[in-house]
């Protein structure tokens, strides 16, 4: 269950809107001409602010859209490579963390997303971001079945987590009520936890 948002004050609603409007104008861009269209420039115009206002708050363009994600990516990776349960269970931890460093704001979520989807080079780089979560979980599978990455079953279950994953992001994005407790989710989780077991039960 979504967590609700904590009540702002005049500052905080000021920088807010100073950040939406900075992300939807680059979102509309995007839509509406591509992201290489969507100069800092242009972005100023249409958010109705400064060029420097904008680098002041993103200093690169392409934070705006994808703020956080490096970082969200660096904590999935430490998950996954610590040794506590599976590789389902340290996703899982992975999860939980994020979950517990509190709600995005989901209006400017949903901006970002509607644009990545919109555009082809921001879906190739968002897929970028997840390949290397992909492929640790490729090398902890192997590591913990002692068998070699490159094999089917690590294949195989890295490339369901990481449809997983983009799946759960997108319902994040589109549904206020969906939590690691969501039906869809935990679905996808036990499919999850079937193909690790085939795997391991393969390699006995």
């Amino acid at each position: 269950m979504a967590t609700p948002q904590p009540q702002l004050g005049l500052r905080e609603r000021k920088n807010r809107r100073t950040r939406l409007a900075i992300v939807k104008a680059t979102a509309e861009l995007t839509i509406e001409f591509g992201y290489s269209a969507a100069t800092i420039p242009r972005i100023a115009e249409r958010a109705d602010i400064a060029p420097r206002t904008v680098s002041t708050w993103f200093p690169a363009k392409d934070d705006i859209l994808f703020e956080g994600a490096e970082q969200t990516i660096e904590r999935g990776t430490l998950h996954l490579r610590s040794t506590e349960g599976d590789v389902i269970d340290r996703l899982l931890a992975w999860f939980h963390d994020e979950d517990a460093r509190g709600e995005p704001d989901r209006e400017l979520a949903r901006l970002r997303n509607d644009a990545i989807q919109h555009d082809p080079e921001l879906r190739a780089r968002y897929r970028q971001f997840f390949e290397r979560v992909q492929l640790e979980v490729a090398d902890v599978v192997a590591r913990d079945q002692s068998v070699a990455r490159g094999d089917m079953g690590p294949q195989l279950l890295a490339g369901a987590v990481m449809a997983f994953i983009q799946q759960m992001a997108a319902m994040s994005v589109r549904d206020d009520t969906s939590g690691l407790d969501d039906p869809q989710i935990v679905t996808g989780l036990a499919f999850l936890r079937a193909g690790l077991a085939s795997i391991q039960t393969s390699q006995r």
